[in-house]
């Protein structure tokens, strides 16, 4: 039963001699090996078989061409779906230069430099240069599958400015490798964002890991983000790897970094810092790691709290990516509902989506507190339970949502409509009034005052009447 062949080679030499001693160098590796002593017999070959390695005497001379002419036409015709190694029985230095620009694997000048040793050394590293080029062309292939996998999933839809600066913004830090920090209200597309970086990261492909910080207990947190040692301490009956070091070259998500401990957050900023973790019961390690967190508290909230600690924030202050809640995104709401019932629908939809722009004002008249993710569910839920989808349809639904909103919302009013003095009611509820856009304009006076429509200065007087603190970083 003949053997299996770790590849094909042909040797193109019309030396018999040379033949023999080339044939005797590859006979102790597991080759199948034919020779071809002219051009034509090789171009013939070549229709039906592809071979992984010529080996092309340079100084083949034949009445319409030459050696040289023969690789061109191999490398021309037949691009690089094999290794071409390049031998010359003289020297042929005028040759070196232009056989190298047209791309040979290897040249040698001296038939006395190609012995058995350099021979099989040759062979050797062009399967092996082969190999490698297959792998990163299969890697780049995946590569593609998975960007595509990633873009269908996760698309980051919007056009209005907060989203296009944020996407400008994200690709900036993806292109220097930088560090991320995203917030925005539940719902506003931080997943989204956060996978819009890894697809335009140099560290593409390789590992990227989500954790739930909200899941990490105190006496887990480290085990799982640094690793540890078997038998450092009760339970770790063997040696664990951490987040980090899987994540070696790739990208971690920390999602709610702001339910981590203070401690936690700590031992985070050192890794960030000295790119170094400290593996529980073992030693130090260097990692490049590059990480991507995300907070559903806003600026002022992380600050005045004390969720986060302040180096911590002030390390990366500057890689800030602010997402917008829905109801801020302008025309992204029929960009977004017009994706998610085509989306979703399990046939293709009778309906005229330019006809949406007609309610874009309605639909913005609810606050979408669930952000992209309530509009995406409500968009599902329709198509599950209506049997078309039409203009009026979609404005009843949106009615429902708002009148079940302000019923919600009605119990909150009992507190003030309970008082027994008007002015007690009317300051209590003038004061939440102002933190609430406050907050919302990021204790901005200027801003909050023309957006509520009063003078600064009364603004000025409000807050020391209300005692209301300013939530600009102290």
């Amino acid at each position: 039963m003949p053997k299996d062949h770790a590849g094909t080679i042909i040797l193109v030499e019309s030396n018999s001699e040379i033949c023999q001693n080339i044939l005797s160098a590859l006979s102790t590796i597991n080759y199948n090996i034919n020779v071809i002593h002219n051009s034509s017999e090789l171009f013939n070959y070549l229709v039906n078989t592809t071979p992984d390695i010529i080996i092309l005497n340079i100084d083949l001379h034949e009445i319409d061409q030459t050696g040289v002419e023969v690789f061109r036409k191999l490398t021309t015709d037949y691009s690089s779906k094999f290794k071409v190694i390049i031998y010359s029985l003289l020297d042929r230095k005028p040759w070196i230069n232009e056989i190298h620009k047209i791309g040979s694997y290897h040249v040698y000048g001296d038939i006395l430099e190609f012995n058995n040793k350099n021979i099989l050394s040759l062979v050797s590293n062009a399967f092996q240069l082969a190999k490698h080029e297959v792998e990163l062309f299969n890697l780049q292939i995946e590569n593609i599958f998975l960007k595509k996998s990633i873009i269908k999933s996760h698309p980051f839809i919007g056009e209005s400015q907060g989203i296009v600066d944020a996407k400008d913004q994200i690709v900036r830090l993806a292109k220097a490798d930088e560090d991320m920090f995203v917030i925005g209200e539940t719902g506003t597309g931080k997943e989204v964002a956060v996978n819009y970086y890894y697809l335009n990261s140099n560290r593409f492909g390789k590992t990227f890991h989500t954790v739930n910080c909200s899941a990490l207990t105190e006496t887990i947190i480290e085990s799982e983000l640094f690793g540890h040692i078997k038998g450092s301490f009760t339970s770790a009956d063997k040696t664990k790897l951490g987040l980090f070091e899987k994540c070696n070259n790739g990208l971690l998500f920390l999602d709610e970094i702001s339910n981590l401990s203070l401690s936690a957050q700590s031992k985070i900023l050192r890794a960030i810092e000295n790119q170094e973790i400290q593996i529980v019961g073992g030693e130090s390690k260097k990692i490049d790691t590059k990480l991507i967190f995300a907070s559903n508290a806003s600026l002022e909230q992380l600050l005045q709290k004390n969720i986060i600690r302040k180096d911590l924030f002030y390390r990366i202050e500057g890689n800030i990516i602010e997402l917008l809640p829905l109801r801020e995104r302008d025309n992204d709401i029929i960009l977004l509902m017009s994706y998610f019932l085509s989306h979703y629908s399990q046939h293709i939809l009778d309906f005229d989506f330019n006809k949406l722009i007609e309610l874009k004002e309605h639909l913005l008249s609810y606050s979408w507190p669930g952000n992209v993710r309530e509009l995406k569910n409500f968009c599902k839920s329709m198509l599950i339970n209506e049997n078309k989808i039409n203009i009026d349809l979609i404005k009843r639904n949106v009615d429902i949502k708002i009148n079940k909103h302000n019923i919600g919302s009605d119990s909150s009013l009992q507190r003030f409509i309970q008082m027994d003095k008007l002015k007690d009611s009317v300051s209590c509820f003038e004061k939440e009034f102002l933190t609430y856009h406050l907050k919302k304009n990021l204790w901005q006076i200027s801003k909050t005052a023309e957006s509520i429509g009063i003078e600064r200065t009364t603004l000025y007087k409000k807050l020391k009447l209300y005692k209301l603190q300013s939530g600009k970083i102290q």
